[in-house]
C-alpha cells in the first residue's frame, strides 16, 4: 500500500496547493487598478453612482479601473493589505486602519459640494420618542436598544464611543438590551421604523437621505451632534508605481475643475451625485485627529473600567499617555506649519483690510496656544446579569439530581433481568449530563422568551405581511446575482469533490495506516470547523473581492465534510471484491480503483449532490464579505426594510434552490 499512500498524499497536496498557483498567476504585472468604495447605502446604488467617475478615471489615466464595493470596511482593508485593492475611498477610522495594516497612505481628501471640509456624527431617535436628552438614553437598565455603525466607522462608532460612552464609563453592550451594527442608511431606516430606540449616523448621510428617502427623515429626530469631523480620505497602496500615482493624483485633484465649461459642468454633476465638491491633496497627517479620538476613547475606558486591577490600570494609562505625548508632538509640528502659512496669508491682507487681518491674526495665535481639551471621566455602574458561575452551579445541581433519580429508577427488579452497575452509571451520566447542559444553556439561549412567540404573534404576522407586496423592480439584476450564487456553489462543490477523494481515502482506516489516518482526519475536522465566512475573508486576501473567494471558501469547508463522508463509506465496504482483485495479483492502486471505488461511487455521488444543494444556500451568505452573489443584496434589503424587494429576492432564491434540487434528484436516480 506504500505506493498508493504516496500517490494519494501527492494528489491531496496538489489539491491544497492549487489555489496558490492562481495567486502566482496574479503576481504578474498588470496595467489595471482596483478602486474600492464602501457601501453606506444600497450596493447597487453606490456602484451606479460611482461608475461615471470610474469611467472618467480610466479615460484620463489610461489605466483599466475595476470598481468594487463592499458593506464592511474590514474586507476592503484586508484586500488592500494583500494587494487586491489599490485605491480606496475610506472613512477616517478605516483609512487609519488601512495605513496601519495594509501599508497604505492618504493622498487626497474629499470636499463637500459647498466646500465644507468636515461633517458631524449624530444620534437619531424616532420623532415621537420620549427620549429627549442623553441622560434619557443612557439609563442603562436594559430597556432600550441601540444601533452602532460598522466597527471601523468614524461617525458610526468611534466618535460616539469617544465623546459619549467612554467618558461616562458605559459599555453599550451592557447598557442596552440589544446593540446592532449596520451602515448609515440602514440605521436611519431602523430608527425611523421604530425597530431600534436610537442609532448613530452623520450629517452627510442625512443630507443624502433627504434626497433619496425624505419620508424617513420625517420620522426621526437628532438627539446629539458631535464636534466637526474632517472629511473622508482617499487612500492608495504605498507600493503603487510612481507613474500610476502621479496619474491618479492628477485626476483626483483636477476632476470637476478641468477642460471647458461643458466638461466642468458634467464632472461637477457627477461629483454632486456622489455628494462631493471635489478633492484636495492630503497626507497621513489628515488622520491625526482620529488618532487623538482613539486615545481619548482608550483613556476614558481605562479610567472608568471597574474590571482592571490598579497595577494593570496604571500600566495602561502610562501607555496611553506616552502615545498622547508622541501624538501631541506630531500635532504641534503640523500646527506650527499651518500657523505660519495662515499668518503669512493674513499679514498680506494687512494693508487692504487692517482690522479684519489683525482680528484674524489674534484668533489664529489664540487657537494655536489653546491647550488640547481634556475629558472628564465618570464611573457608571453596569447592569448586573446572572453570572456564568451561578448558571453552571444550577445546571450541575440539576444534573446531579437527575443522576440520582436515574440510578434509583434503574435498579433491577428482584426477579427481573440484572443490569451491570457500570452500564447504569454510564447511562445515568449521559442523560443527567445532557439535562444539566440544557439547564445551564437556558439563560444564554434566552429560552425564557418562549412565551413571547404567542404574545407577539401579531407582530410576526405584520412583519410577514410586508413581504406579500412584491417589488419586481430590478428582478433581472437579482436573477443574475442568484445565478452567480449557484455558479459559486457548483464550482465550490466540484473542487471539493476532487479534493475530498484523496483525503477521504487517506482518512479510511481500512485503506491507510493510523499514522496517516489521524492527521488527515484532524485536518478535515479543521476544514469543517471554520465557518465559510472566515475562510472567504482569508481567500479575499489572496484573490481579492469577488466570487472566486466564495468558491474557495465553500470548497475548503465542503472538502472537510465530504472527506469524512467518503471515508465512512469506504470503511463500510464489502472486503470480498477487494480480496478478489488482490487475488489476481493486482497492486494497491488497482485494488482501490477496481475493488473500492465501484462500491462507493453511488454513495459518493449522492453525498456530493446533497452538498451541492447545501452549498447553494450557503453561498447566499458569502456576499456579506464581498465574495459575490445575491447575499449582499439580500442582507442590505432586509436591513433597509425593503420588504417587497426582499420578497422578490427570496422567491428567486427559492426557485433556484428548487431547480437545483430537481436536477440533483434526476442525477441521483441516474447514478445511484
Amino acid at each position: 500500500m506504500t505506493f498508493l499512500i504516496r500517490s494519494l498524499a501527492i494528489i491531496a497536496a496538489f489539491c491544497l496547493l492549487d489555489a496558490s498557483g492562481i495567486a502566482w498567476a496574479q503576481e504578474e504585472e498588470r496595467e489595471s487598478i482596483v478602486f474600492s468604495v464602501i457601501s453606506t447605502e444600497q450596493t447597487e446604488a453606490v456602484e451606479a453612482l460611482w461608475q461615471p467617475f470610474v469611467a472618467d478615471m480610466e479615460e484620463t489615466t489610461g489605466l483599466e479601473v475595476e470598481l468594487v464595493s463592499a458593506i464592511d470596511y474590514a474586507g476592503v482593508i484586508e484586500a488592500m493589505r494583500f494587494g487586491q485593492v489599490d485605491v480606496g475611498w475610506f472613512s477616517n477610522l478605516s483609512g487609519l486602519q488601512a495605513i496601519r495594516l495594509a501599508d497604505a497612505e492618504v493622498f487626497a481628501k474629499t470636499l463637500y459640494p459647498g466646500g465644507q471640509e468636515g461633517y458631524r456624527s449624530v444620534i437619531l431617535v424616532p420623532d415621537d420618542s420620549p427620549i429627549q436628552t442623553l441622560d434619557d438614553l443612557l439609563v442603562c437598565d436594559g430597556s432600550l436598544s441601540f444601533a452602532l455603525g460598522d466597527p471601523n466607522s468614524t461617525s458610526g462608532t468611534l466618535v460616539p464611543l469617544a465623546y459619549i460612552f467612554a467618558p461616562r464609563g458605559i459599555d453599550p453592550q451592557t447598557c442596552f438590551s440589544q446593540v446592532t451594527n449596520a451602515n448609515h442608511e440602514q440605521t436611519a431606516l431602523a430608527v425611523a421604523n421604530g425597530f431600534v430606540d436610537a442609532g448613530t449616523n452623520n450629517t452627510t448621510n442625512l443630507e443624502r437621505l433627504a434626497q433619496t428617502r425624505p419620508e424617513a427623515l420625517e420620522d426621526v429626530r437628532i438627539l446629539w451632534t458631535s464636534p466637526l469631523i474632517q472629511t473622508d480620505p482617499i487612500v492608495w497602496r504605498r507600493d503603487l508605481p510612481e507613474d500610476a500615482k502621479a496619474d491618479i493624483l492628477s485626476f483626483f485633484l483636477t476632476y470637476g475643475f478641468r477642460g471647458g465649461a461643458d466638461q466642468r459642468a458634467r464632472e461637477q454633476a457627477i461629483l454632486e451625485a456622489l455628494f462631493l465638491g471635489g478633492f484636495l491633496p492630503a497626507t497621513d497627517e489628515h488622520l491625526l485627529p482620529i488618532r487623538r479620538l482613539e486615545l481619548m476613547r482608550d483613556l476614558a475606558e481605562t479610567q472608568a473600567s471597574d474590571e482592571l486591577e490598579d497595577g494593570e490600570r496604571a500600566a495602561r494609562l502610562e501607555q496611553v499617555e506616552i502615545a498622547m505625548g508622541e501624538l501631541a508632538a506630531e500635532e504641534r509640528r503640523v500646527a506650527v506649519r499651518d500657523l505660519a502659512d495662515d499668518l503669512i496669508e493674513a499679514r498680506a491682507r494687512m494693508d487692504a483690510e487692517p482690522d479684519e487681518a489683525s482680528a484674524q491674526i489674534t484668533g489664529l495665535v489664540s487657537s494655536f496656544l489653546a491647550a488640547q481639551p481634556r475629558i472628564e471621566v465618570e464611573r457608571r455602574a453596569r447592569r448586573v446579569t446572572a453570572g456564568e458561575l451561578t448558571r453552571g452551579l444550577i445546571g450541575l445541581g440539576s444534573g446531579l439530581a437527575l443522576f440520582g433519580v436515574l440510578m434509583i429508577r434503574s435498579r433491577p427488579p428482584r426477579f427481573g433481568p440484572s443490569k451491570l452497575m457500570s452500564d447504569r452509571l454510564i447511562d445515568a451520566a449521559i442523560w443527567s449530563g445532557l439535562f444539566g447542559l440544557l439547564i445551564w444553556s437556558f439563560w444564554p439561549a434566552e429560552m425564557f422568551k418562549l412565551p413571547l412567540l404567542g404574545a407577539n404573534a401579531p407582530r410576526m404576522g405584520e412583519y410577514i405581511a410586508g413581504f406579500l407586496q412584491l417589488d419586481l423592480d430590478g428582478w433581472e439584476g437579482y436573477a443574475r446575482q442568484t445565478l452567480i450564487t449557484v455558479q459559486i456553489a457548483l464550482w465550490g462543490t466540484v473542487v471539493a469533490v476532487v479534493a475530498a477523494i484523496p483525503f477521504g481515502l487517506l482518512a479510511s482506516r481500512n485503506i491507510a495506516p493510523v499514522w496517516i489516518v489521524q492527521p488527515v482526519r484532524r485536518l478535515m475536522d479543521a476544514f469543517r470547523a471554520i465557518n465559510e465566512l472566515v475562510v472567504a475573508a482569508i481567500f479575499v486576501a489572496a484573490v481579492g473581492l469577488g466570487p472566486f473567494a466564495g468558491v474557495m471558501a465553500l470548497a475548503l469547508h465542503t472538502t472537510g465534510v465530504l472527506a469524512k463522508l467518503f471515508s465512512e463509506a469506504v470503511e463500510a465496504i464489502d472486503d470480498g471484491p477487494v480480496e478478489g482483485v488482490r487475488a489476481t495479483g493486482a497492486g494497491p492502486v488497482n485494488e482501490v480503483v477496481w475493488g473500492v471505488i465501484p462500491q462507493v461511487i453511488p454513495l459518493w455521488a449522492s453525498y456530493a449532490l446533497y452538498r451541492f444543494e447545501s452549498n447553494t444556500r450557503a453561498a447566499t451568505i458569502l456576499g456579506l464579505i464581498g465574495a459575490g452573489g445575491i447575499g449582499q443584496v439580500l442582507i442590505q434589503n432586509i436591513r433597509s426594510f425593503e420588504y417587497g424587494k426582499t420578497a422578490t429576492i427570496l422567491l428567486i432564491i427559492i426557485a433556484a434552490v428548487t431547480m437545483v434540487d430537481l436536477l440533483s434528484q434526476m442525477l441521483r436516480k441516474r447514478l445511484v
